[in-house]
């Protein structure tokens, strides 16, 4: 008797308990905004469902209105999951986009919207917040015309030819959301049973030009530009004069990969014709801080450090040997990595993150002597928290602060120092 009083009493304390739990399960719903979001692995909600309860109210009126869903569905099939990036309704009225603004917008140009801030794939926080570098997530926004190489080859391989598409590189790090470098949130996230969804608290800039038309339009690289274009236009002149025609300079523009390339013969739709990269510049400030106030101060350090010469090679060929002392001046600016990286962005920039960064790499068809190289400066930080660089061949020289850091390009950040990095042994003083 006394065990079936036992049974009895433990039967009846399990369906209490399971009572009790039914009683208090609540349907999912996200919190009021501003506070701490969590993480539910078990939640039922879709994507359109997590955006239909956000707090964004004008980017789901946006989504509404654009044909994301069909175009989902287009683009994947039933087992596809999709990471979006979603503005605040604040950042969005910033950035132009109100209510009635977003009724006004074709359903074209709501579509790019969209789809620059939804990317492949779920990106979760465990994927953010193991990685010390940044997450590069593929938008599902392409740019017509433009076409990118998966594995940076510099090699012809049709097969590594992909439609231009914008990253969005993530990074969660102290309860801060990175995106681009820029902090633009404080870690919100909701899981979904098709994807993940990122609350943010301000836009992501798209970027709509090359580095080489954002140099130009920002109007403070204007001696950086002018010796460049100087310094290609002298070497095809010396090269003229002592009749040699093969080693010719590749010009700034194509060797540094800051313009889209033409096509390589008329009608040619086929070949990776951008690279991704990340430029570390300085400005015409920095030029005249160390003494150099006109493209004739720049062209006088030139002369007086010697220019380069033709001479004869082992089969009496004339040849050019030598280059500019300007080219010495810039190299940790433009030839650092050999125009050839992947990018970084000023909150990766770390010693941890960048010490074995591969900024050039060897290609099975570049021939003997090319080798890989990796990430030339030591990183640390300012007290006010800016990215500090220098030359690891140069410990004791000035660090350059990057005074304006993550400008976006079509082909990657552009950082702004405040100090030339030069090489070991290099002497700046024009006398």
């Amino acid at each position: 008797m006394n065990k079936l009083k036992l049974f009895i009493y433990g039967y009846l304390l399990v369906m209490l308990m399971i009572l009790v739990a039914s009683c208090r399960k609540q349907e999912f719903a996200l919190p009021p905004e501003g506070e701490k979001v969590p993480y539910v692995d078990t939640v039922k909600l879709s994507l359109k469902e997590v955006l239909e309860k956000s707090p964004a109210k004008l980017f789901y009126q946006a989504w509404q209105r654009s044909s994301m869903e069909s175009r989902l569905k287009t683009i994947g099939d039933a087992k596809s999951t999709f990471t979006i990036l979603i503005p605040s309704d604040a950042a969005m009225e910033s950035a132009g986009f109100t209510s009635q603004k977003i009724l006004d917008m074709q359903v074209k140009d709501l579509d790019s919207l969209m789809m620059f801030y939804t990317l492949k794939g779920r990106i979760t926080a465990q994927d953010l917040e193991s990685k010390a570098d940044n997450y590069i997530g593929a938008s599902l926004l392409t740019k017509p015309g433009i076409r990118v190489s998966l594995t940076q080859s510099t090699a012809v391989n049709l097969n590594d030819v992909v439609p231009y598409y914008y990253q969005q590189r993530l990074q969660v790090k102290d309860g801060k959301t990175y995106v681009n470098g820029k902090l633009v949130g404080t870690g919100k996230f909701v899981a979904a049973k098709d994807g993940y969804v990122w609350l943010l608290d301000q836009m992501i800039s798209r970027p709509d030009k090359t580095i080489l038309e954002v140099l130009k339009a920002d109007g403070h690289f204007t001696l950086l530009l002018n010796i460049l274009q100087y310094t290609d236009d002298q070497y095809a002149k010396i090269l003229r004069a002592g009749m040699v025609f093969t080693g010719a300079r590749v010009g700034f523009i194509k060797r540094y990969n800051w313009a889209i390339a033409p096509p390589l013969y008329p009608g040619e739709k086929s070949l990776v014709n951008l690279i991704r990269t990340t430029a570390l510049l300085p400005n015409d400030e920095v030029f005249k801080n160390a003494g150099f106030n006109s493209l004739d101060d720049l062209n006088s350090f030139n002369l007086k450090r010697g220019l380069p010469r033709i001479t004869k090679d082992q089969f009496g060929r004339n040849i050019a040997v030598g280059n500019f002392a300007t080219d010495s001046l810039l190299f940790y600016h433009l030839d650092f990595g050999a125009g050839v990286n992947f990018g970084f962005n000023s909150n990766e920039m770390t010693n941890a993150v960048m010490s074995n960064y591969l900024v050039s790499f060897k290609s099975p068809l570049a021939g003997e002597g090319y080798i890989s190289s990796y990430m030339p400066f030591d990183f640390s930080r300012d007290a006010s928290g800016r990215v500090q660089l220098k030359v690891k061949e140069v410990p004791d020289g000035t660090a350059a602060t990057i005074v304006v850091a993550d400008i976006p390009t079509l082909m990657g950040p552009i950082h702004v120092v405040d100090h030339f990095l030069t090489p070991k042994g290099f002497k700046l003083n024009q006398k």
